[in-house]
């Protein structure tokens, strides 16, 4: 009981920093985007600055702790339940992956003749894919990635408590939910960085929901359960 408690309170505590670190980074944005003018916000949120390289971090971080519940489920027999976390440890890797092109920048490594020609940016990644003259990013990866992050944060949650079918369905895959704090902490985030009103504020959209998606995997909340 006491390594429990101990648990919570230390989780509890990397919670409070993540969050009080993210709203730093945040109001540095306003600031810089407010105060200091759009070239000094666009050299905070560049391509391997600060902001896309605490990203690319914290979504490790996330495939880490999925990882850490996959040996978990595998430990307990819960074929199910791994399988999820199998894929969100996959997804997640992914994502961090190709928010810093898999390290080509890091390691000087060129692109190749097919990104060189269908990518954006001439980065060796998918997102920025050009398909049929139209931006592979805005297609499939920003707005409905919006839906599926507005469902999740706004709505999942009430959906489960009403729609038995929903409820059932998160039961058996042992869907991680987000906790009154993180949905508070996503509401926030999201109010601040839109009063910065610049394009590039989408980098600062992607920092907060790495790094609430790593509070969420570290402390989930699951169906059934209390808040605690």
């Amino acid at each position: 009981m006491i390594d429990l408690m101990e648990t919570k309170k230390l989780i509890s505590g990397i919670e409070v920093l993540v969050s009080a670190a993210l709203f730093i980074f945040i109001g540095y944005g306003i600031y810089l985007g407010r105060l200091s003018g759009q070239d000094a916000f666009y050299d905070y949120v560049k391509e391997d600055g600060l902001v896309e390289n605490l990203t690319a971090l914290f979504l490790f971080f996330c495939s880490v702790v999925c990882l850490f519940r996959v040996k978990e489920y595998r430990n307990i027999g819960k074929p199910v339940w791994l399988y999820t976390f199998v894929i969100l440890t996959v997804l997640f890797f992914f994502a961090a992956g190709e928010e810093i092109s898999w390290g080509q920048r890091i390691f000087g490594i060129e692109s190749g003749e097919f990104f060189l020609e269908h990518n954006k940016q001439a980065e060796t990644n998918l997102h920025n894919l050009i398909v049929n003259g139209k931006n592979l990013n805005r297609l499939i990866f920003a707005a409905p990635m919006f839906i599926v992050l507005t469902i999740y944060f706004v709505f999942l949650r009430l959906l489960v408590a009403k729609v038995r079918f929903i409820r059932d369905l998160g039961n058996r895959f042992r869907v991680p939910l987000p906790r009154n704090q993180h949905i508070a902490v996503v509401v926030i985030a999201t109010i601040l960085i839109l009063t910065i009103g610049l394009v590039k504020e989408s980098e600062l959209h992607e920092l907060s929901f790495a790094m609430i998606f790593f509070m969420v995997f570290l402390h989930p909340l699951y169906i059934g359960e209390t808040q605690k």
